[in-house]
């Protein structure tokens, strides 16, 4: 049934009327008043429509324009069941189906008949006679499930690998499944079951009681059973390992707050071969310093060498990195033309006798009111060049320690510094790369939110950092059940290995696949060595000589 205005429209374009044909004024006038006469006395006859026949016709138009966009396939279905049922099919559809466990991962004309079948059978339909629109539901499905379906979004993913959001992506374009819709939807049952909150009124605080040991399970999330079930999807078939990855991301960052575990968990499942997609994150390349030795299951072919002149005495039995550096404060060949011709000149006789070093590292001069970026640049620039057929070999520059008031500085010491030079070799295009003595960085720095700050700004460019120094970290790794994030507590029922704050931030400021070459700078035992190798493995770092590697 029409309203009287959409009658009026009708009939105008039957009649062909044009209101604005202001010669025909008193006849298109008179005209309209005999469409609105017409429109009461003949269109809507009292004695043909009652009262509930009239409200049900209103209502469906309603209907209509609010279905015609969401479900212009389904349209006419949606406003015929309302008219024959005064049941919106579409809503009830989409709430029995987003009531299923694997909704989100429907896509093929098999999953939605067998939903319907379902659906048909459910009790909430059975004796309905629905069953004689399973065609017309099927279609429906497959427009409610469009219409559900949002685009994946990685603003949230910042730290899952590339190529697991490539297949996220792909999986989206090629089946209209959104895989992180899916797992934020099932790691919910497990929120609700397993995790307890508690408001308390007198410190208008929350508590969060963790009961579920998603750390050391055998079958997280009852993998085994939903892989089990799914594993006739093409975008799931072999991707075992990455969809529990997807739902563990979810699970620690998102519902437990366990987001420390994140690179462990990562490096484990490549480890352990559960995933084949995804790369190793925090990987350091062991370089040998002095006679200190690894761990057995860490293995190094790259031994760390220092020269002041360019001049090795000994052949390299290895690869190798080789330092740059100067005696005390004696910083002349950053600042003497003649002297730093010299080492330029030794350094390509050491390259040519004893082959290219992986790395080649330059420690940082000193600064003075005369000597600055512009001045360093000016003969970085001819060593450069002067080196530029070694392509292979990274140039880097390495930061001095943090010295005290009253004391020269270096002209790279804090992680501002590093920023700085940063921006001039971004914006000179230089080759020049950046080695962090983290050691250094934060001597003297006793509390989190002082090189928290420090490694937030260096986080923005990782990419340019190569290489890594390290020696004892500030506080070793324990054991807790209780965690603090925004004004919250998270309570867990198991305990689990607590990163001191300290490897916790280097974790994040290095969160990547790319491979650093890492020095245990001032190890004095294999001991010692030991003990920093074990923190950055529980820290989720890993190393690329290890066993199963």
């Amino acid at each position: 049934m029409l309203t009287v205005e959409q009658y009026i429209t009708n009939m105008k374009k039957k009649d062909k009327l044009d209101e604005f044909d202001f010669k025909n004024h008193a006849e298109n006038m008179s005209t309209v008043l005999k469409y609105v006469m017409n429109y009461f006395s003949d269109y809507l006859n009292p004695e043909e429509y009652d009262y509930e026949n009239i409200k049900t016709e209103q209502s469906a138009l309603r209907v209509a324009q609010e279905v015609e966009v969401a479900f212009p396939k389904s349209k006419d279905f949606i406003i015929e069941y309302y008219k024959r049922t005064k049941s919106r099919i579409d809503r009830i559809l989409k709430s029995w189906m987003y009531e299923r466990k694997y909704v989100h991962l429907l896509y093929s004309a098999e999953d939605y008949e067998e939903e319907i079948n379902k659906f048909c059978n459910s009790a909430k339909m059975k004796g309905t006679g629905i069953e004689q629109f399973r065609d017309q539901l099927m279609i429906l499905a497959e427009e409610v499930k469009a219409k559900e379906t949002e685009r994946p979004s990685i603003s949230g993913f910042k730290y899952l690998d590339n190529t697991l959001i490539g297949w996220v992506k792909e999986t989206y374009r090629s089946y209209g499944v959104n895989l992180f819709e899916f797992a934020q939807n099932y790691t919910a049952a497990f929120f609700e079951e397993y995790i307890e909150r508690i408001y308390n009124r007198q410190s208008e605080h929350f508590y969060y009681i963790n009961r579920y040991n998603h750390r050391y399970n055998d079958n997280p999330f009852n993998m085994e059973v939903l892989y089990k079930e799914n594993e006739h999807r093409p975008f799931i078939t072999g991707r075992k390992g990455e969809l529990e990855m997807l739902i563990m991301y979810i699970w620690v960052f998102e519902d437990a707050n366990d987001e420390v575990y994140w690179p462990e968990y990562v490096n484990l499942c490549i480890s352990t071969g559960r995933v084949s997609l995804v790369k190793r994150i925090n990987v350091l390349v062991p370089v040998k310093t002095k006679s200190i030795l690894y761990p057995v299951d860490v293995k190094s072919n790259r031994i760390f060498l220092e020269t002041t002149t360019g001049v090795l005495k000994d052949a390299p039995s290895e690869e190798y990195v080789l330092r740059l550096g100067y005696e005390k404060d004696n910083d002349l060949l950053w600042k003497n033309s003649e002297r730093l011709n010299l080492i330029i000149k030794n350094l390509t006789d050491t390259l040519s006798r004893y082959g290219v070093p992986d790395t080649l590292e330059l420690l940082s001069p000193l600064r003075s009111q005369t000597y600055g970026e512009e001045e360093f640049f000016e003969k970085y620039s001819i060593l450069e060049k002067s080196l530029k057929k070694y392509k292979a070999m990274k140039i880097v520059l390495i930061n001095g320690p943090q010295k005290q008031n009253g004391k020269s500085k270096y002209l790279m010491q804090t992680a501002e510094d590093v920023v700085n030079i940063n921006n001039v070799v971004k914006e000179m295009k230089y080759k020049l790369k950046f080695a962090i003595d983290i050691s250094r960085l934060i001597k003297r720095k006793n509390f989190t939110s002082d090189f928290e700050e420090d490694f937030n700004r260096l986080s923005e460019m990782r990419a340019a950092i190569v290489g890594i120094h390290l020696s004892k970290i500030p506080s070793r790794t324990g054991f807790s059940h209780k965690h603090y994030k925004d004004g919250n507590t998270y309570l867990y029922k198991y305990d689990f290995p607590q990163n001191s704050d300290f490897l916790g931030s280097l974790s994040a400021l290095l969160n990547d696949n790319l491979r650093r070459y890492f020095v245990p700078e001032g190890i004095a035992t294999n001991v010692e060595l030991e003990e920093l190798v074990d923190d950055l493995l529980r820290g989720g770092f890993s190393f690329s000589g290890q066993e199963g590697e």
